[in-house]
């Protein structure tokens, strides 16, 4: 049982339960009880460091933002250590896709941002990040299309419990990220 004498402790154990309840299933599966138990806290302590159920799943979700982030950045990193060659992306992503717990992680941000305008910069961060981290090997806007395109395939993935295979991402990533929208005179 997390010590009472660490309230920020005791708070940080909730978030994490309620992060890995979401997780597992879903937003709406979320209760005062559950967290509880998975944080081995007392009942009472969920209401009292959460206003409500609401305030209590925005924190998870922020938790969930935050591993996101630093989640990316190590993603940035592989892709500057590939030089963004579009089979170095794509053999990245593709191990990116097996790890299903990340990937239902990311769809509740998603889904979060989708319900809650408040929540939307949450489900924003990820194409965003990809984004800016693809615009050092391609052009803003076929960056974009590119982490777009990703952020579909993270939705693929879940809906048809497989990832696309790595030949498939390559040949979309090569053609997505050498576009170009040139101005017609």
């Amino acid at each position: 049982m997390t010590s009472r004498r660490d309230p920020e402790g005791r708070r940080r154990a909730m978030v994490e339960a309620a992060a890995q309840e979401m997780v597992a299933n879903g937003s709406s599966a979320l209760t005062h009880r559950r967290v509880a138990e998975l944080a081995r806290v007392p009942l009472g302590a969920t209401t009292y460091y959460f206003d409500s159920l609401d305030d209590l799943r925005a924190a998870a979700l922020q938790s969930i933002a935050e591993q996101a982030d630093e989640e990316l950045r190590e993603f940035a990193q592989e892709i500057h250590g590939c030089d963004g060659r579009p089979e170095g992306i794509a053999a990245l992503f593709a191990a990116y896709l097996g790890d299903r717990e990340r990937l239902r992680a990311e769809s509740l941000l998603y889904f979060a941002g989708v319900d809650n305008p408040e929540l939307r910069p949450f489900a924003q961060q990820w194409v965003r990040g990809v984004t800016e981290i693809l615009q050092a090997y391609a052009a803003p806007e076929a960056a974009r299309a590119t982490a777009v395109y990703l952020d579909g395939v993270i939705l693929y993935t879940l809906l048809h419990d497989r990832p696309l295979d790595e030949a498939a991402l390559r040949m979309a990533i090569a053609a997505l990220m050498s576009t170009s929208l040139e101005e017609k005179p």
